[in-house]
């Protein structure tokens, strides 16, 4: 495990603990995943490639189908399965509050990362410009290809397409500025699961099987 990967969060370390796992952790369990983190209990989602966001206040063990995950209660691990899709980390440093975002490319165009926020600022009056943003491993853009991707990625600013592949990670990042979040706040792992199979799960890179079977990279986060 990658324990506190984002540096903008460490300074938090004392409220919060983020834990990224690859292919060197092997096969990953809900349950391995929150002891690693500490964790009393765990909350998982059955990952759609939607646009839900579901308040988590006590364990989930895969029964919500939703890409988006949050809670204010301590000891509860938040884990989200990655394979190329993007893993975001949310903290609300003011509320306590810390959640998760499951970002392929399908989740960009349902609208994931705005119902995130827009959940957050409802439940707690959370303003984005106050939260601090970390983005995990994921496809980079030579990695991010489409059969047709102006047909595939309707919306999709044309300036972040170069022949058949797409740049998701600008998308991202300009949704999430979209809501209000400062660009400052955004941090980002640069490197790309489909460019080092060795050291991560990726669906596109080989590891098609391996992912179905729920080998997969994990991104998590705790409330101490």
């Amino acid at each position: 495990m990658i324990s506190q990967p984002f540096s903008n969060l460490r300074p938090f370390a004392s409220k919060i603990s983020v834990g990224f796992f690859a292919k060197s952790d092997g096969l990953i369990s809900d349950q391995s995943v929150m002891q690693a983190l500490d964790g009393r209990e765990y909350a998982a989602l059955d990952q759609v490639h939607g646009s839900r966001t579901v308040l988590a206040r006590s364990g989930l063990k895969r029964t919500e189908k939703a890409d988006g995950l949050i809670t204010d209660q301590e000891g509860l691990v938040l884990t989200l399965r990655i394979a190329d899709c993007q893993p975001i980390v949310v903290y609300a440093p003011e509320a306590n509050v810390i959640g998760v975002i499951h970002a392929g490319w399908k989740g960009l165009l349902s609208g994931v990362i705005p119902q995130f926020f827009h959940t957050l600022q409802a439940t707690w009056d959370v303003k984005p410009e106050c939260c601090l943003v970390g983005v995990g491993p994921c496809l980079c853009t030579s990695c991010a290809e489409f059969s047709d991707p102006l047909l595939e990625l309707p919306g999709i600013p044309r300036d972040l397409l170069k022949n058949n592949t797409a740049d998701l990670r600008s998308w991202a990042d300009r949704q999430i500025v979209s809501t209000g979040v400062r660009p400052e706040n955004i941090e980002r792992i640069p490197d790309c699961t489909r460019c080092d199979p060795q050291t991560y799960w990726t669906y596109r890179g080989g590891d098609r099987e391996a992912v179905k079977s729920g080998r997969t990279n994990v991104m998590a986060c705790v409330l101490k």
